[in-house]
């Protein structure tokens, strides 16, 4: 059974970056499969493609069927193995954070090669977070801001409850979230995407 009893509550924005007639996706980080499930429920691509280090993980979507093909991979290991442009989109949502820094620049850098179109999420400030789930990937061992993803060339909305100086403010930082939308810099989590 998992530990995880939430859901992110940005899917309908990721979604909406993931064009309708879209034909292949891969799933980078894909965990227990929230983006294959939704790809496959409202876009139903003719090739959608998950990739995860957590075999646990990855046999919850065999299970699942949300998959057309599964790669258990670490991601640290670049490149990838795809062709350019393969993909038409590649999603990676709140995996970069889990990997070094320098290693997740690489990803980027990956992801960038084999689709036409990235769609990333991260945290926006840093909180330590153990390993759960009985997985040791878990952890959070990289911080990841606005300029990191812009300097890239990624277009970055806030999805995140709103923070000032890293902190949210009880009850407060919830009723300004929408705020965050168009001032990334102030928001949670951070939702970049690049076409």
């Amino acid at each position: 059974m998992s530990e995880v009893t939430w859901t992110h509550r940005w899917l309908p924005d990721i979604l909406r970056l993931i064009p309708v007639d879209v034909k292949s996706l891969i799933d980078v980080g894909c965990g227990r499969g929230i983006i294959g499930a939704l790809v496959r429920i409202y876009r139903d691509p003719k090739r959608l493609v998950g990739i995860d280090i957590f075999k646990p993980y990855l046999d919850f979507c065999r299970k699942m069927n949300f998959y057309d093909e599964l790669y258990e991979r670490n991601l640290m290991e670049t490149p990838l193995p795809f062709d350019g442009k393969e993909f038409d989109v590649a999603t990676c949502i709140e995996v970069i954070e889990h990997i070094p820094k320098e290693n997740g620049l690489r990803l980027l850098e990956e992801l960038e090669r084999i689709a036409k179109i990235v769609i990333v999420s991260a945290p926006n400030i840093y909180f330590p977070q153990k390993a759960y789930d009985n997985n040791i990937f878990q952890r959070h061992v990289s911080e990841w801001c606005v300029k990191d993803f812009r300097k890239r060339g990624y277009n970055v909305l806030g999805v995140g409850d709103f923070v000032v100086f890293g902190r949210r403010i009880p009850y407060l930082s919830f009723l300004f979230s929408k705020f965050s939308y168009m001032m990334p810099n102030f928001s949670e989590v951070l939702l970049a995407y690049r076409q």
